[in-house]
């Protein structure tokens, strides 16, 4: 019910009562004594109304408020929403990511793996010196892949070095002292040289004995032939300097 509607029942009720008191006794006090209820019924009603107006413009004001409230509510939800949208859609990029890392791992792990089988391999048939200065690196490459608690660059480190070393050792000559066992035990200090990885001709120092290596199956095979004496020691004394460099003879057994 609106103010208006109440007012016009406030009104209307203190004109019955101004028409039932004319009738009911003297005129004039009657009057008095409603127009008195009515002055304080307009003052009611003027009191009540301006109450009402501020009420109503308390109520307007709080409704206000509490939309802009409820708007500012709607607009964090939807920002809470597209940011969890957001975080949905950045998960799974980062999981779409560190699947494809584990994939490349696997991938890199297998390639060590085979690296590392194929290089013990070719351990077996490296020339005797190259062999020893790579034994610590050798050592180094896990037994069983599979168990290795080695991180995929430990386990390269010496795969690579291990692979410079015999690229370096092929692309020269190499002249290396050792001892070789003849006839009856007797051990002689030799003079090695080595084509790369391919062939070798030794000679002892007092020219008694020469041969030739080649790498096989199980490693490394030696063959003794005194004709290459004199031909293997021109070539190790030209090597060192102590003859003009010239053309030497040696046999190459193709496999």
């Amino acid at each position: 019910m609106s103010f208006n509607q109440i007012r016009s029942k406030i009104l209307l009720g203190a004109g019955l009562l101004l028409g039932f008191g004319t009738l009911a006794g003297n005129p004039l006090e009657e009057s008095v004594n409603i127009l008195d209820e009515w002055v304080k019924t307009e003052r009611l009603i003027s009191e009540g109304a301006a109450e009402w107006k501020a009420d109503k413009a308390s109520m307007e004001n709080l409704i206000s408020v509490y939309q802009q409230e409820i708007e500012t509510l709607s607009q964090i939800i939807a920002d809470a929403e597209k940011d969890t949208s957001a975080a949905e859609a950045r998960r799974a990029e980062l999981l779409e990511s560190d699947q494809a890392v584990k994939d490349v791992e696997n991938q890199a792990l297998e390639a060590v793996a085979q690296a590392e089988a194929e290089i013990k391999q070719l351990e077996a048939i490296l020339p005797p010196p190259l062999k020893e200065e790579l034994s610590p690196l050798f050592n180094n490459i896990p037994e069983d892949p599979d168990t290795t608690k080695l991180s995929i660059a430990q386990r390269i480190q010496p795969v690579v070095a291990i692979l410079t070393q015999i690229q370096k050792f092929n692309q020269v000559v190499t002249l290396v002292e050792d001892f070789r066992e003849f006839e009856a035990g007797r051990t002689v200090q030799t003079e090695t040289v080595y084509f790369g990885l391919g062939a070798a001709y030794y000679v002892d120092q007092a020219n008694e004995h020469a041969g030739y290596g080649a790498p096989g199956p199980d490693g490394w095979e030696w063959k003794e032939d005194l004709a290459l004496i004199s031909n293997v020691r021109n070539f190790v004394d030209i090597y060192r300097g102590t003859q003009q460099a010239r053309y030497i003879e040696l046999p190459v057994s193709v496999q």
